[in-house]
């Protein structure tokens, strides 16, 4: 859904603040869930006046529906990812609480680097859907199930499954389907040997911030070495 009055690549967007909020869920539970300001200003007007900046309140999930619809409508556009949902390795810290204010403030970036991306596109730019999420707060999703997204992504699924059924498939792309697993297997295996060293690297960091704290610590009852030792706890912090 396009619109050829309006282009947000005329628009500054920023993602300014996370909030932390508590509310219900669709099965009426309570949940506590990190909601992010998204400001949006003008950067041409007609008449030279100054604009005022406009403000609205989107949780993560107002995301991952965005991105969801302009995956449907726009299958032959790359959109871009979102950042992760959850820390997912140990050397982060941050595997059992979301709401650790370095990784909400790294998913903070990575939102408003997203809607950076989408609005310096040119055609994504220019969807009515996207220029909505960024100017209407109310009955958002009912605008975006109005078109019927769903039922479309329903039937690609469809069209998908009917291709595996195909009695003589071309051979080129039987090549670059196991081209592609096979990158896929090397991929998940790099990622893992990452997550791996990562990880030790992590434990190596740990043991040289207890040294620093060793250092300091000691430094306070020696009187020669008191200098040294507390320089030296600094370099380990450091």
């Amino acid at each position: 859904m396009t619109e050829s009055n309006f282009s947000l690549k005329k628009i500054e967007i920023s993602v300014s603040e996370a909030e932390k909020r508590t509310g219900r869920n669709a099965m009426n539970m309570q949940e506590t869930y990190t909601a992010y300001l998204i400001e949006t200003r003008s950067v041409e007007h007609s008449d030279g006046q100054s604009v005022l900046t406009d403000s609205l309140w989107r949780r993560c999930s107002a995301f991952e529906w965005l991105r969801n619809y302009l995956l449907v409508y726009y299958p032959h556009i790359v959109v871009p990812p979102l950042p992760e949902k959850r820390a997912e390795f140990v050397w982060h810290k941050l595997s059992a609480d979301n709401m650790d204010p370095d990784f909400v403030e790294r998913r903070r970036i990575g939102l408003e680097n997203f809607l950076l991306r989408l609005a310096s596109h040119p055609i994504l730019c220019r969807d009515k859907i996207f220029y909505l999420f960024l100017t209407q707060e109310g009955n958002w999703k009912e605008t975006v199930n109005e078109t019927g997204f769903q039922l479309k992504a329903d039937s690609r699924l469809k069209a998908l499954n009917a291709t595996f059924r195909v009695k003589n498939p071309d051979k080129r792309f039987i090549e670059l389907k196991h081209y592609s697993d096979e990158l896929q297997s090397v991929i998940s295996h790099l990622l893992r040997v990452r997550a791996r060293v990562a990880d030790r690297l992590y434990g190596v960091y740990k043991v040289h911030g207890n040294y620093g704290r060793v250092f300091s610590e000691w430094s306070a009852i020696e009187k020669e070495m008191g200098d040294g030792l507390q320089s030296a706890g600094h370099h380990m912090d450091v």
